[in-house]
Parts: structure tokens; C-alpha cells; sequence
């Protein structure tokens, strides 16, 4: 038995990877945080005390509320419209989020433009997805 071989042929692996490493990115902010409290000696549950572990806090709060909305979206986009489209929505809204991240830590007014990336992220597989979907009910 070969377990690689006995996976067989998967209906969407480009989503499947995004969501990995969509994942993987929330598990580094949740370390990163860990990391911050543990620097600045902020004991939990107290949520300020630092601005850099604050960023780093909100970086991974607002990552969980957008992974919240984008996950759907992009599994929608992948099973009415494209699993690779999808993966590369996947794809620039990690390129966002990571943008954002950086720029909330090094100054928290600098995190628009990664915002925006993730943004159009969302904004083009949710339309697409919206319109796929009118399309099959009509």
C-alpha cells in the first residue's frame, strides 16, 4: 500500500493548498503574538501593555476576521467557477495579509495597502462566484 498513490486524483488541490497555507500563516501570527507576550512580559489574559504586541495581536485577530469570510468565498469561487482561480485568489490574499502584517508592525497606519490586496482578493471571487451562482438559478 502506497499511500501517495492510493490519494488518487484531488477536485481541488489549488484551494486545498491555499487553505494550507492560509493555515499555516494563522499559526505563525498566533506564534508571533506568543512571541510579543512573552518580549514584553504582557501575562495572559491582558490584551495591551505593548504596541508592538498589540500590532502583533491585531494583525492576527484581523486575519481570523477575514479568514472568516474569505475561506467561504474561495471555496464557492473554486467549486462554481475555477479551483485554480481560486488558489490564486488564495494565493494574493496571503501576499495581502502578509503585506499587512508588515506594515501594522512596523507602524500601524501603514497596513492599508495590504489590506486592500486582500481586498481584491475577496471582492473578485465573491462577485464571480455571486454571478455563477444567478446564473445556475435562472
Amino acid at each position: 500500500m502506497n499511500l501517495i498513490s492510493d490519494i488518487g486524483d484531488y477536485a481541488y488541490p489549488y484551494s486545498a493548498l491555499a487553505t494550507l497555507v492560509i493555515v499555516l500563516l494563522v499559526v505563525m501570527f498566533t506564534a508571533t503574538v506568543g512571541k510579543m507576550r512573552e518580549k514584553h512580559g504582557i501575562k495572559a489574559p491582558v490584551t495591551t501593555g505593548h504596541l508592538e504586541f498589540e500590532s502583533a495581536n491585531r494583525v492576527h485577530l484581523n486575519t481570523l476576521e477575514q479568514l472568516v469570510v474569505f475561506l467561504p468565498v474561495m471555496w464557492i469561487f473554486a467549486a462554481t467557477v475555477s479551483d485554480l482561480y481560486a488558489g490564486a485568489a488564495g494565493a494574493l490574499w496571503i501576499f495581502g495579509r502578509i503585506l499587512y502584517s508588515r506594515g501594522y508592525m512596523e507602524e500601524p497606519s501603514k497596513r492599508h495597502n495590504g489590506f486592500t490586496v486582500g481586498l481584491v482578493a475577496f471582492a473578485i471571487p465573491f462577485f464571480w462566484s455571486l454571478y455563477a451562482v444567478i446564473m445556475q438559478l435562472v
